[in-house]
């Protein structure tokens, strides 16, 4: 089915047009007042003027939404805690009905502006939600969707903003310390802006930022694969997924490849209608993408304790003798994976259930929704324009893979051209001659110097070998100093760090100690580095 540009999905994450948030005569939107009874009584959401391109002013202008708690802030020239969801909605970062909200102390964002007397922000990317200067994404309107014109969003918000309980602008970032934190890809804008623009941001927390972009990041799914040794203690669940994968890639990299081998293996793993295979190799992978969710690492887990639980091989006519391990994870792929691999985005009543995966499809919604409501699209302009890249991919040959080798960069970097075809004259970075290496050589990469900046990163993160606790970076992980402190914290995942034991006791999740003490020991860090700066203002 052809989707017409312009044409807002059910999926989307905001489908009214944007609507004027400051004051409530004025709001006209059910996607404006969902936003503000998401942030709860004690924020206030308010619209930012900001320019469409920081560089020339003449394009215009476009209004970027923000709300703001000031619970704790004490007073003018109080410090300010801000964050962005970066590639998602604001209201996934400020509703509350969720367990958590970066509005409160059930998330760390929260619990610095508690300890610190400040108000807490959270402003939402350009191009996600209902922030965006265009309604339709293509390779035009999209270039203004770049690392150099999102840094320069919040820098403009921190010096600028006048907020409803401080109209003076006592609390700019020219006059009181501001703090960015951030998560996955906000902690990597917040590097960015770190280093193009010192001195506004007063400190930073920046939790499993990517650093050192690459093209071939198969490491992604191998810090995987040691986390699932750790926690089962053991090595019998990635000895078997390797076997999986080993048994998969006998028919998918086969020199020649038999066409009816391959047919009757995605029948096994329930691909009943036509599907390619690299979209099949990447739809079978799908269950290791829970683990850099929230608490999704269990997910994992479950599916460990089945698959070693099985010694019963199976009998294909076509396959032969199915090893165990293949049985029993293809059986868990079609009961546990299969139906909900795309019902995350429901979208009307597609009748194969790995509709959204694939991608030799140009009438794919998810390739031809060029909206609001396909957030997936402009987060995939990052990755192909900057371009951020890093892949995640199989492992090379002779290190253990839980994931089939057919997924490699050419599958992620074909997928560019898919979303982005030239549109009068502009394209997308990589497409051009931009490269990870030239992107590394503006943002400094591992080698980068920081001031006042704190780097988390969880020991099984899948994202940890892109950021500074990496063991693969040259010389090893980034050392803290008296201006640097760098984090990993053992048996945690992906951005553990963001939630508070109070939000994870909203989510009924257990809480590591391993992350609290690393709060505990940031927020104190803050504190000082704060109170040095409150300091040196008084001694003026």
């Amino acid at each position: 089915m052809k989707i017409p540009a312009g044409t807002v999905l059910p999926f989307a994450p905001w489908v009214a047009p944007k609507a004027a948030l400051r004051g409530v005569q004025d709001i006209t939107s059910e996607s404006a007042l969902a936003v503000i009874r998401a942030a709860g009584a004690s924020a206030t959401c308010e619209w930012f003027e900001q320019p469409i391109d920081h560089k020339n002013r003449s394009m215009g202008t476009w209004q970027q939404l923000y709300c703001v708690n000031p619970q704790w802030w004490v007073g003018p020239g109080s410090p300010v805690v801000l964050m962005t969801p970066g590639e998602t909605p604001i209201t996934t970062a400020i509703n509350s009905a969720r367990g958590y909200t970066y509005l409160s102390n059930t998330t760390l964002s929260g619990a610095y502006a508690e300890a610190l007397g400040a108000a807490a922000v959270v402003v939402e990317h350009r191009y996600f939600g209902g922030s965006s200067p265009y309604e339709g994404f293509d390779s035009e309107t999209l270039q203004y969707l770049n690392m150099e014109q999102a840094a320069a969003d919040m820098v403009n918000f921190a010096q600028n903003v006048a907020f409803p309980f401080d109209e003076e602008k006592s609390s700019v970032a020219s006059k009181a310390p501001w703090l960015y934190w951030g998560a996955s890809y906000s902690a990597t804008l917040g590097s960015w802006i770190e280093r193009f623009h010192p001195g506004v941001f007063y400190a930073y927390h920046l939790s499993s930022a990517t650093v050192e972009a690459n093209t071939d990041n198969w490491y992604y799914y191998d810090t995987i694969r040691k986390g699932i040794d750790s926690y089962r203690k053991d090595t019998s669940c990635s000895l078997a997924l390797t076997e999986v994968v080993e048994f998969v890639d006998s028919f998918l990299l086969a020199s020649p490849v038999n066409s009816t081998e391959v047919d009757a293996l995605k029948q096994l793993f329930g691909a009943t209608f036509p599907i390619a295979d690299d979209d099949f190799a990447y739809a079978i992978a799908t269950p290791f993408r829970y683990w850099q969710e929230t608490g999704g690492y269990r997910d994992v887990l479950e599916m460990c304790d089945v698959i070693v639980s099985s010694q019963e091989t199976e009998e294909n006519k076509v396959l032969g003798t199915v090893p165990a391990s293949v049985a029993t994870y293809a059986a868990y792929f079609r009961i546990n994976f299969r139906d909900s691999t795309c019902t995350y985005f429901d979208v009307w009543g597609q009748e194969d259930p790995l509709w959204c995966l694939n991608t030799h499809d140009l009438l794919n919604p998810f390739f031809e929704a060029r909206t609001l409501g396909n957030p997936w699209r402009t987060w995939y302009w990052f990755l192909c324009n900057e371009p951020l890249a890093s892949w995640a991919t199989g492992a090379p040959e002779g290190t253990p893979s839980i994931v089939s080798r057919r997924i490699d960069p050419h599958y992620w970097q074909r997928q560019c051209e898919m979303h982005f075809p030239p549109e009068n004259g502009q394209r997308y970075g990589s497409s051009n001659g931009k490269t990870p290496d030239g992107l590394n050589s503006r943002t400094g990469g591992w080698l980068r110097n920081s001031t006042r900046v704190i780097w988390t990163s969880g020991e099984f993160d899948p994202w940890r070998a892109t950021g500074m606790s990496s063991e693969i970076r040259p010389g090893g992980p980034l050392q803290s100093s008296d201006n640097v402190a760098v984090f990993l914290i053992k048996n945690a995942e992906h951005a553990d760090d963001a939630l508070t034991a109070r939000g994870l006791a909203n989510l009924k999740m257990k809480v590591n100690p391993e992350v609290v003490k690393v709060q505990e020991q940031s927020i104190e860090l803050m504190k000082r580095w704060v109170s040095q700066y409150l300091l040196g203002e008084q001694g003026k």
